[in-house]
C-alpha cells in the first residue's frame, strides 16, 4: 500500500515578505552578491509554495541576527580621469565619490554590502557619475544638482518597499551627469560574453 503524496502548501504574502527579509539581511551580512540578492528576491516574489520558498534561502543561516559593522568609509576619486569599477567590490555602508572633470562608473551587480542603506557621498563638478545595479536594488538620488543631467532607468519598482538594499547618492553634481540602471547596455552586454569565452570558468575534469 502506497501512502499519498501530500500536496504541497501554498506560500502566502507574509511568509514571501518574511524570505524577502532574510534575503536582504543575508546581502547585509556579506552572503550574497547584489546580483545573488536580485536573482532570489524575484524567485521568492514569484513563489507560489512553501517549498519554492525554502530553496530560496535553503543555504542561508535562517534567523541569524544581523551583525553591525559600523559606518567605514571609501573613497574613489576620478580627478581628470576616468574609473571603472566592477566584479566583486565590497562597499562600505559609506563611500566618497569624487568625478571632477572626469568620470566613474559604478557597476555593483557583483558588489556585496554590509549596510541595508548604503551611501555614496558624491562631488561631481564637469563630470559624470554612471550606476549599474542588479533589479530589486533601489537607488534613491537626493543630490543637489546644478545645471546637471539625471537619467534613472529601473525596471522594477522599489520605491514602496523595505526588503531590499538600497543605494542613496546624496552630494552636489554641478554641470555634469548622473545615470543610475539596473541593465547594462549593448556594448557592455557584448564585452561581458566576450569576456566569458576568453576566460571560462573553470572546472575540474573528472578522472
Amino acid at each position: 500500500m502506497t501512502s499519498q503524496q501530500q500536496p504541497e502548501i501554498r506560500a502566502s504574502d507574509a511568509e514571501r515578505e518574511r524570505t524577502s527579509e532574510l534575503l536582504r539581511e543575508a546581502a547585509v551580512e556579506g552572503r550574497l552578491t547584489l546580483d545573488e540578492f536580485s536573482e532570489r528576491y524575484m524567485l521568492a516574489q514569484r513563489a507560489r509554495t512553501r517549498g519554492e520558498l525554502d530553496a530560496v534561502v535553503r543555504d542561508l543561516p535562517v534567523g541569524a541576527p544581523v551583525r553591525s559593522r559600523g559606518t567605514p568609509k571609501s573613497k574613489l576619486r576620478a580627478i581628470l580621469s576616468s574609473i571603472d569599477h566592477a566584479g566583486a567590490l565590497q562597499l562600505a555602508p559609506e563611500t566618497e565619490v569624487s568625478a571632477i572633470l572626469g568620470s566613474c562608473k559604478l557597476d555593483l551587480r557583483r558588489a556585496t554590502i554590509s549596510s541595508e542603506v548604503t551611501t555614496l557621498h558624491v562631488q561631481v563638478f564637469m563630470g559624470s557619475l554612471d550606476l549599474i545595479v542588479p533589479p530589486g536594488v533601489a537607488v534613491d538620488i537626493d543630490a543637489m544638482l546644478i545645471l546637471s543631467g539625471r537619467n534613472v532607468r529601473l525596471s522594477h519598482s522599489t520605491a514602496a518597499s523595505v526588503n531590499q538594499p538600497r543605494i542613496r547618492v546624496t552630494g552636489s553634481i554641478v554641470l555634469g551627469s548622473i545615470n543610475a540602471r539596473d541593465a547594462p547596455k549593448l556594448g557592455e552586454r557584448l564585452r561581458e560574453v566576450a569576456t566569458g569565452l576568453l576566460n571560462p570558468p573553470r572546472k575540474d575534469s573528472p578522472r
